[in-house]
């Protein structure tokens, strides 16, 4: 399975430099405030946007939940289909923190700024961040 998880694994690099070049491109109507605390409150509460066709059909769900459990070795936990998310957390959360800080994967390296970049972002209670709505600023 390592030569599977291996190749895998670059198509999720891929994946993520796709997805910070989109990030990049595309203006955040929020801006991000605070610090993290280094709780690994977000370790545990991973929360996967996906859309909502893929509550509708089962299988769609298990290739979402089967790729982030294989390729990111996260532990599925639950779906929330009213916010359109499945919920996992990380395996790699030890107790002196992450496991791979020297190189987590692309959803973990731009935590939290990825969480802005499809909808308003939520971040749990104690975790340190804090959402500030940007104004559009016209000049008259």
């Amino acid at each position: 399975l390592y030569p599977i998880r291996t190749v895998l694994r670059i198509i999720r690099d891929i994946d993520g430099a796709l997805s910070y070049i989109t990030y990049k491109l595309f203006p955040k109507p929020y801006k991000i405030t605070g610090s993290c605390k280094k709780r690994g409150l977000c370790c545990k509460n991973i929360a996967v946007y996906v859309p909502k066709a893929f509550f509708k059909y089962a299988f769609l769900s298990k290739v979402v939940i089967t790729w982030y459990c294989f390729v990111y070795n996260f532990t599925y936990l639950s779906k929330n289909t009213s916010e359109q998310v499945l919920l996992f957390k990380c395996n790699y959360l030890k107790e002196k923190g992450c496991s791979i800080y020297w190189k987590p994967p692309f959803i973990c390296r731009n935590y939290p700024d990825i969480a802005q970049f499809f909808k308003r972002p939520t971040f749990l209670p104690g975790c340190g961040y804090q959402i500030e709505k940007l104004t559009n600023k016209s000049s008259t």
